[in-house]
Parts: structure tokens; C-alpha cells; sequence
């Protein structure tokens, strides 16, 4: 599945990583973006763009060379049994508007789903190596700096990974705590993998540009990233979870937006609303869908109730205190195999 291979990638970054002492923190973020842009250069002979727009820090990198390699599957593997799926998620739109988080879904039930494809797009393998420079470069410099009073750590950063000869590039949006709680074994491999925005975008601007020119530099906001965050876990749960939703969309979609909320410090916020484009499938007592019990089709859940349906995940409070380091990158260590990962909404 699309998610998981892309976690597969990300997996493989952390995994090659040593571990060392905490560093002493001795010098403020500013300086840490210029020690930022001399690592990548230094060490990998990257050279990037940083620039900081209020809470986030946004890292450029104009790559010479494709992101994307096609490759065929095995020819010999035994294609996966085709089940009929319980309930199949046809559309999902999101926004935040009036200090709530809404969703409209259509969810439909007993879809066979698509035929598997025979070949699949992955990452190449010096793409793979710039990312895993740049991560570690980031625990070099940024999560390696203490703040002050003038001169804060950023909240949010981007990194835009362009291939500058095609215009397509690769966003990933990361909550700097996120991934300081990951490295230190805080949260699990698995669920930071959901809190990262991943997406592949396409623009004629980014073609030649080794200077950022093309690049919408701009702040992420809050209601954005937990948007997004959001739609992308609903997407993960009914599509390539191991335990996908039989019954209660409804239900199933708003324990997610709980569970990812109570995770952040971000609180300006009213409640959530669902919007059922049809009604939801329910079944008798012999497995046939019935319609004929009538049910909400909207639901507004203010933060007094959503705290109902958010559950303790097995990961919570068993944090560990290993600080963790990237080695350099191996150019004998293989690239791991990642289908393209699927275009989030823009904003």
C-alpha cells in the first residue's frame, strides 16, 4: 500500500541512525541555520535555500537528478486475494472554517477493490540520501540549539526536495517536536510516520530554479497541519490499515480526529463536524445492509464530547530518554523500495 511504502522509506532513515550523547546546547536557532546550510554542504555537498517565515523553517533543496525511478514488480509473486471490502472510502474533503474542523465523507459498503498494477514508481537511491542527510543535519544544527526570548526554535519545518530538472518535488511538513519525540523513542516509528505530511507536487516554476524564486515560502498554521493530519489518517484507516472500519464511518472518523487532537497544544478551536453524503451501511443481525434505521447524517461534536471518542494509544507514556544521532550516509547501503505517495489538497 501507498502508506506504508512510504513509511518504509522514513523507517529506513531512522533505522540507519547511531545513538550519542546530548549535546550541549550552546548557540540560538539563527545560528543554527547557517550551521544547517554548511552541514548539507560540507557533508553531502547539498546545497540549500533556508528561509524562515514566522513559526516555520523552510529548507529548499534543487536536486540535478530524478527523485522518482519506475520498476516493475515480480513477475512470479502470487497476486493478493481480492476481498470484498466491508466499507470503501470514495471521497473525503476537509477544511477548517469558524473555529471547527469539518468533514464530508462519502463511504460506501462491499467494494471489490482494483486490480493490483505490476509495476510501481520508488525513490531513487541518491534521493534517498539527501533526505537522510538533510535529517540528520537537522539534529546537528536545530534540535542541537537552544532558544531565547528573541530568538525562538521554529514550530513547523518544510522540506522541499525538487527535482529541478522535471518541476517535481517532494513537501514534507514536520512538527519540530514530533520529531525530537521520535528520535528519542518518545512515540513509535509507526505513529510518527502519520504525523508527517508527505505529498508529491508538480510545478513549472521549480524547473531551473537553484535559488527558491518559485517556491511559496509561507507560514503552516495550526488549523492546517491538524487538517491535513487528520484527513490523511482517515485516508490510512479505510484504505491500507491491517484493520480497516466494518461498520460506523461515523464513528471510526471521529475517534481519529480526537485522538490526533489531543496530541497538540492547539486549543483556539470549537469542536468537529461530520457530514455523511449518505446515509451509513447498517446491517442486520444476518450481515445485510438495512437503511431503513434513520441516522444523523451531520454530527457536531463540541470539545466536551469528542473527548469521548478518543481512546489511550499503547505508545502513550512509555517514552524513552535515548537520544539518537544520523550517521553519514552509506553510499553501499541500499535504497528502500516506496511506491510515490499520494498528493494531499492543496491549501
Amino acid at each position: 500500500m501507498k502508506y506504508k511504502a512510504v513509511f518504509l522509506l522514513f523507517f529506513t532513515i531512522l533505522t540507519m541512525a547511531g545513538c550519542a550523547l546530548p549535546k550541549n546546547k550552546t548557540y540560538p536557532p539563527s545560528e543554527a541555520e547557517k550551521k544547517l546550510i554548511a552541514f548539507c554542504l560540507k557533508e553531502g555537498n547539498l546545497p540549500i535555500i533556508v528561509r524562515r517565515v514566522d513559526n516555520t523553517l523552510w529548507i529548499y533543496a534543487p536536486l540535478k537528478f530524478a527523485i522518482f525511478d519506475m520498476k516493475a514488480g515480480s513477475e512470479n509473486a502470487e497476486k493478493p486475494e481480492r476481498k470484498v471490502q466491508p466499507l470503501a472510502l470514495l471521497s473525503l474533503q476537509a477544511e477548517f472554517a469558524r473555529r471547527y474542523f469539518k468533514f464530508s465523507y462519502d463511504v460506501v459498503p462491499d467494494v471489490l477493490p482494483n486490480e493490483s498494477v505490476s509495476y510501481g514508481s520508488t525513490y531513487t537511491e541518491e534521493y534517498a540520501k539527501k533526505r537522510q542527510l538533510i535529517y540528520q543535519a537537522i539534529q546537528e544544527s536545530i534540535l542541537s540549539a537552544e532558544e531565547t526570548p528573541a530568538d525562538k526554535l521554529p514550530e513547523f519545518i518544510v522540506i522541499l526536495a525538487a527535482d529541478i530538472t522535471r518541476g517535481i518535488a517532494t513537501r514534507s511538513i514536520i512538527y519540530l517536536q514530533d520529531l525530537q519525540a521520535s528520535l528519542t523513542e518518545a512515540i513509535p516509528s509507526e505513529e510518527y510516520y502519520m504525523r508527517e505530511l508527505n505529498e508529491v507536487i508538480g510545478r513549472d516554476s521549480l524547473i531551473n530554479d537553484t535559488t527558491g524564486r518559485g517556491v511559496p515560502f509561507a507560514r503552516i498554521s495550526w488549523p492546517y497541519f491538524l487538517t491535513e493530519q487528520i484527513k490523511n489518517r482517515i485516508k490510512y484507516k479505510f484504505t491500507s490499515s491491517d484493520f480497516p472500519p466494518e461498520e460506523d464511518p461515523q464513528g471510526t472518523i471521529a475517534a481519529i480526529a480526537a485522538n490526533t487532537l489531543k496530541l497538540y497544544p492547539f486549543t483556539n478551536y470549537d469542536g468537529v463536524i461530520l457530514y455523511a453524503r449518505r446515509p451509513s451501511p447498517i446491517r442486520d443481525e444476518k450481515g445485510f445492509i438495512s437503511r431503513e434505521v434513520k441516522e444523523v447524517r451531520e454530527l457536531k461534536l463540541d470539545k466536551e464530547k469528542l473527548k469521548s471518542y478518543a481512546e489511550k494509544q499503547k505508545w502513550e507514556d512509555k517514552g524513552k530518554t535515548t537520544t539518537i544521532r544520523f550517521e553519514l550516509p552509506n553510499p553501499n547501503t541500499s535504497t528502500a523500495e516506496t511506491k510515490e505517495p499520494a498528493a494531499q489538497n492543496k491549501k
